[in-house]
């Protein structure tokens, strides 16, 4: 156990640090070196913290695949909060005590920088296989490098790559003689013909709290750059968003209303022709079995902006292994485990939570499920690198209070991009 300070690090310094990284508030400067603590290296059960979604998928994981037969590990699943403040916010006030609720833990993006930053995560490269990356693609390879590394060592690998996908009603396009958009134009043009009454061309779920900073991050970096710079690439991007809704009217204003819920309610009564989407839909639509048939949901390469940039990009959820760990020993064998070559692909074939696009997972998949998509977009280098910044949840609320009020009319896009470069340089570097 640690003491009440962390290199002299106060209870109270630590929580404020805390919360203010889950808003995005203290970035690199954050890190205290290291931690000591008393490690239950001896203890033969781990706890496994992962979503509430994934634990029937883990425990058949460890029940199937002999873990425990061959480890003599017992692993307990448990849910960790789902919401990344309030995760960041149990894992500060264990890291104070010296502990972990968690010996190996599942987490996300925005988790994975904050804690990393705060120093709270061990470095993994030590449990590897000399080869282990080469089996990774290089659109993986370059996500792991900016979201799963920190000054030069890995502290998290992933275990999913859930690329953003272009969905489309093919039965209505078919009908229209009209084939899948392959440009930003040819998206519009195809949008006009399906605009009616309450059905759309295109629509998105553009809810203020990282849904709308989600697609104009796509759309950026469609036209060749990071919202986040708040460049000439943004510039193009919001005003093309800004002509969907306003001067072509085929992208309805009420998106920015709804979350990726909404959107998939409205696209599964008929009355939106396009969408980006996550993975996830492939499983929710096929769950409305009235509703659902192949050419309603059918997927192609995303549409190329003006600098013919047909890219979307991905996130990725991964294992990391606390500092304070209890049970470090035997949570590095659990990790090097799931993530080994041999697993990966197994994992895999339980659950899509698991599908990415390492070269053993899409050779063992084949044809099931998304994979087939998953493996034209990687093949195409149509999956960019998530936009990237090291305070993220300070850099989302610049984005999305800035293009909330461009899309409605309270700011011109001068003012958005003049003080969207403006607040983004007070936060810090983009490294």
């Amino acid at each position: 156990m640690v003491a009440s300070q962390v290199d002299g690090v106060t209870r109270r310094e630590l929580l404020k640090k805390a919360a203010a990284v889950a808003a995005g508030a203290t970035a690199g400067s954050a890190l205290w070196g290291k931690t000591v603590y008393v490690s239950k290296a001896a203890a033969r059960t781990i706890t496994v913290g992962v979503g509430g979604w994934a634990v029937d998928a883990m425990n058949q994981i460890v029940r199937d695949m002999g873990f425990t037969r061959d480890t003599g590990i017992q692993v307990s699943i448990q849910v960790r909060p789902g919401a990344p403040p309030e995760f960041i916010s149990q894992m500060a006030s264990a890291v104070n005590a010296g502990t972990s609720p968690y010996d190996v833990v599942d987490i996300e993006d925005e988790a994975a920088i904050t804690l990393s930053r705060l120093g709270w995560l061990e470095p993994l490269d030590g449990l590897l296989a000399s080869d282990f990356w080469e089996d990774f693609s290089p659109d993986m390879l370059a996500m792991v490098e900016v979201w799963h590394r920190y000054r030069g060592e890995t502290f998290r690998i992933p275990h999913n790559y859930e690329a953003q996908y272009f969905w489309y009603r093919k039965d209505w396009f078919d009908r229209e003689g009209l084939r899948p958009p392959e440009t930003w134009a040819e998206m519009v043009e195809a949008g006009k013909r399906f605009t009616r009454g309450d059905v759309w061309g295109v629509s998105d779920g553009l809810a203020k709290g990282a849904y709308l900073n989600v697609f104009v991050g796509y759309l950026t970096l469609q036209a060749g750059g990071n919202i986040y710079e708040f460049g000439e690439p943004a510039r193009v991007a919001l005003t093309f968003l800004y002509d969907m809704i306003y001067t072509h009217r085929i992208f309805p204003i009420g998106a920015l209303n709804k979350d990726y819920d909404a959107l998939n309610v409205d696209y599964m009564n008929d009355r939106v022709a396009m969408m980006r989407q996550w993975p996830y839909f492939w499983d929710v639509s096929r769950g409305n079995e009235a509703w659902w048939r192949e050419e309603k949901t059918a997927i192609s390469l995303p549409p190329a902006g003006p600098r013919g940039n047909a890219r979307t990009y991905a996130a990725a959820w991964g294992w990391v292994i606390p500092r304070t760990a209890p049970n470090k020993d035997a949570a590095r064998e659990f990790v090097r485990w799931i993530v080994a070559k041999e697993n990966a692909p197994r994992l895999a074939a339980i659950s899509t939570w698991f599908l990415s696009a390492r070269k053993s997972v899409l050779d063992a998949v084949g044809d099931q499920g998304i994979a087939p998509y998953l493996r034209q977009y990687s093949e195409a280098g149509a999956i960019g690198t998530r936009p990237f910044h090291p305070r993220y949840f300070e850099a989302v609320s610049v984005v999305e209070d800035l293009v909330s009020a461009y899309l409605t009319n309270q700011m011109s896009l001068d003012d958005v991009i003049r003080n969207g470069r403006d607040r983004i340089a007070r936060l810090g570097g983009m490294g």
